[in-house]
């Protein structure tokens, strides 16, 4: 938690990421051309010594976040990667496609382990549940889902209560013990699930708008 990462980038002309101290915010790294569009995705590695990012330009990387060093290059995604999840143990790391898929990387060898289909449109966010091998992962089919990382296994999906299609998820959370998972997008609706039974626990609906005859203040 004594440091934070920041990725930004000029689309399609560069990326950047930018590691900062968290007492002091001040700037302790600035990456040079780590990507050659956009980032859009980082974390940490569970031990805080590597940090994994993802970018518009479909790459999946790995560095050091002491040297600011290229450590692992991971290709294969067709379009936008848009996040990325460090499995617990550290020695793999799962992204998340605008092609509609996660796939798993091996640290160890540097190579693709498997694809993970089952969205229908782009993934845009993904986490593991707390200290497990299950990734879950939501996109721009209003689904959120989790797999077994180590097979590719669907365990559970997580739908909205009917007749509410839901709309386009852009992220999604849980807490460190993985029971709740919590995802909103589009519609401003954050849809809180027990991650353990599918349930739906709780919705957060948006703001109420002004009383009716009341101008909306700027």
């Amino acid at each position: 938690g004594k440091l934070l990462a920041t990725g930004a980038g000029e689309p399609s002309r560069s990326g950047e990421i930018k590691i900062w101290d968290v007492s002091t915010a001040k700037l302790v790294m600035e990456m040079k051309d780590p990507h050659s569009d956009s980032v859009f995705g980082l974390q940490f590695s569970p031990d805080g010594k590597q940090l994994a990012s993802c970018a518009a330009d479909k790459m999946v990387k790995v560095f050091d976040v002491e040297s600011g060093k290229e450590i692992r290059k991971f290709e294969g995604h067709t379009h936008h990667v848009l996040d990325v999840a460090w499995k617990p143990d550290g020695k793999q790391v799962v992204s998340a496609g605008a092609d509609n898929v996660l796939k798993v990387w091996d640290m160890g060898t540097g190579e693709q382990v498997r694809t993970i289909g089952g969205h229908n449109k782009q993934v845009t966010s993904l986490k593991f549940q707390g200290n497990t091998i299950n990734v879950v992962s939501c996109g721009g089919d209003a689904q959120v889902k989790m797999y077994n990382a180590v097979n590719g296994g669907n365990i559970r999906n997580f739908a909205p209560t009917p007749p509410s299609p839901g709309d386009f998820l852009y992220c999604l959370s849980l807490p460190k013990d993985g029971t709740i998972i919590a995802a909103g997008g589009q519609e401003s609706v954050i849809r809180i699930w027990g991650a353990n039974d599918g349930q739906l626990k709780r919705q957060i609906m948006p703001p109420a708008g002004p009383p009716t005859g009341q101008a909306k203040a700027n």
